[in-house]
């Protein structure tokens, strides 16, 4: 979702006066969800709010169908095929093969499932965390795979294993906090929910920002990305280009 938005933004707004053989508006953004909504974590009237937010940047919104095949000229969805040329598939990641090396079946995606203090069943020398392994939180749903839920289980694991170290025999098990929900739609559009507290717009997006640089690590990681982020604010355009030259022979490809 968050991709989709950047790249009509960029694809309307930011670029559109760089080119001088194609008109970057005509791009045609689609982004594919299976399910009936976007942000499905979120309450029903923020991800309304995003999907009104996409579509009024000229993205188009598939539902209820899912991804059954990618190829050279598509991908097709359910009965339909849609013809594309650029295919960004960001439907989750796959786990390391940890629970082969280990010799323990994994979920669906791979992931080794750990006991309540995150070490592997029978193996209390053996931790997994982050996105290897698929933890429960106490009232059975899975910890979420973002990046606090990975910190927080480094955490717990340091401190277990500085017990052990220090003679303490603990099986402390993990709980995680949910420190809420924070999603960007493009420039000056977002949606937050933390706890109670739910926004949208433009105050969204700031606080989005804000969270995501101060959970850098260094302050000197912080200053620059901050820097980097306002100056490209302010002047409305990238730092950043990408310009790849065809081989010999090819002919460029200009849709």
């Amino acid at each position: 979702m968050e991709l989709a938005g950047i790249l009509a933004d960029l694809a309307r707004n930011m670029i559109r006066n760089e080119f001088r053989n194609i008109d970057t508006r005509q791009t045609r953004v689609v982004l594919i969800e299976a399910g009936k909504r976007i942000l499905s974590s979120f309450p029903e009237d923020l991800s309304d709010y995003a999907a009104r937010a996409l579509e009024r940047r000229g993205v188009e919104l598939r539902f209820g169908a899912p991804v059954t095949d990618c190829t050279e000229e598509g991908v097709q969805l359910g009965d339909d095929f849609l013809p594309c040329r650029t295919l960004i598939w960001a439907a989750g990641v796959a786990a390391s093969p940890a629970a082969k090396w280990l010799g323990v079946k994994g979920d669906r995606a791979g992931r080794v499932p750990v006991q309540s203090d995150l070490t592997v069943a029978g193996r209390p020398e053996i931790f997994v965390i982050g996105d290897t392994a698929a933890v429960l939180q106490e009232n059975g749903d899975p910890v979420p795979g973002i990046a606090p839920a990975a910190k927080q289980q480094g955490s717990h694991v340091a401190r277990l294993i500085r017990a052990r170290l220090s003679g303490q025999a603990t099986t402390e098990p993990f709980r995680y906090r949910h420190q809420g929900d924070l999603a960007t739609i493009g420039k000056r559009a977002g949606v937050v929910k933390i706890g109670m507290l739910r926004l949208k717009g433009a105050l969204a997006w700031w606080i989005w920002g804000i969270a995501h640089i101060f959970f850098l690590i260094g302050t000197r990681s912080r200053a620059a990305v901050a820097w980097n982020w306002l100056w490209t604010y302010l002047r409305g355009q990238n730092s950043s280009r990408l310009i790849a030259h065809p081989k010999p022979g090819d002919e460029p490809a200009i849709d």
